[in-house]
C-alpha cells in the first residue's frame, strides 16, 4: 500500500489532515493484471515495479504487460457481466429471450412489445409452473395470453353441448335443440374440444395458438375461433 501524491508530488491528504493511501489497482483492471503477471517474472531478470514517486525502469515491459493486461481485463469484465445472466432471478436483455426459447422452445413465448425485463421474467417464471392438460389450464393460458375469458367446449362434457332436443321442445336437451341458439354437437369420440376467444391484448393468432398448443394434453385437438 503505497501513498498517494497529487499532480506537484505532494502528498495527498484527507480533510481531517491523514496522510492517502493508494489501496492498489482495483481487481480485474488492466493495472491489476499488469501487476500480477510482472510478479511472476523471474526476480534478477528485469527492474522491480516503481514504488511511490520513483519513475519506471522498464517502460517497454511495462507497456507490453499492459497490452497483455487489457485483454484479461476484457475477459475479467466479460465474467461479471455474464455471471448474473446464468440465473433467471438476475438475467437481463437478450439473455432473457434466450433462456425462453431454451424453456419453451423457439419463438413459443416471445418477448411483447415494449415488455420490460421484469414483466418478461415473470411471465417465464409464471409458464414453468403453469398448470397444463386440463380445461382450466387451457383457459389460464388463454386470458395470460389475450386477456379475454374464453368459450371452451369439449364435446364429451354434457355441461357443454347437453343432449339433443327439438324446435319445438328445445328445454328436453337442456336447452340446447334443433333450431336453437348457440346449439352444439356432441360426440362419443372426444379427442377433441373447441375455443371461441377474442384476440384482445394477443399480437396475432399465432399468440392464441401457441398458448392453447403449450398447455393442451399431448394427441388432444383444439380447435380455435379467434374474433378480432
Amino acid at each position: 500500500m503505497g501513498i498517494l501524491y497529487d499532480e506537484g508530488r505532494d502528498i495527498l491528504r484527507a480533510s481531517d489532515g491523514s496522510i492517502l493511501f493508494d489501496t492498489r489497482p482495483a481487481p480485474g483492471s488492466i493495472d491489476d493484471f499488469a501487476g500480477r503477471l510482472r510478479r511472476l517474472l523471474p526476480k534478477g531478470w528485469f527492474p522491480s515495479e516503481p514504488q511511490g514517486l520513483d519513475e519506471e525502469a522498464a517502460p517497454v515491459l511495462a507497456a507490453l504487460l499492459r497490452g497483455f493486461g487489457t485483454v484479461l481485463a476484457g475477459i475479467w469484465q466479460l465474467m461479471l457481466e455474464c455471471s448474473p445472466q446464468m440465473r433467471l432471478a438476475t438475467m437481463s436483455g437478450a439473455f432473457l429471450d434466450m433462456a425462453a426459447d431454451d424453456y419453451f422452445g423457439e419463438s413459443s413465448l416471445v418477448r411483447q412489445a415494449s415488455e420490460t425485463d421484469a414483466v418478461y421474467r415473470k411471465r417465464i417464471s409464471a409458464s414453468l409452473f403453469a398448470e397444463r392438460n386440463t380445461r382450466q389450464a387451457v383457459t389460464n393460458a388463454i386470458v395470460a395470453a389475450t386477456g379475454v375469458q374464453p368459450v371452451i367446449i369439449e364435446t364429451l362434457n354434457a355441461s357443454d353441448c347437453h343432449a339433443l332436443g327439438c324446435a319445438t321442445s328445445p328445454a328436453m336437451g337442456g336447452g340446447y335443440g334443433y333450431g336453437a341458439a348457440a346449439l352444439r354437437y356432441g360426440s362419443l369420440q372426444g379427442g377433441q374440444f373447441f375455443v371461441e376467444t377474442q384476440l384482445g391484448k394477443a399480437a396475432d393468432l399465432a399468440t392464441v395458438c401457441r398458448a392453447v398448443d403449450q398447455t393442451a394434453a399431448m394427441g388432444v385437438t383444439g380447435w380455435i375461433k379467434v374474433e378480432n
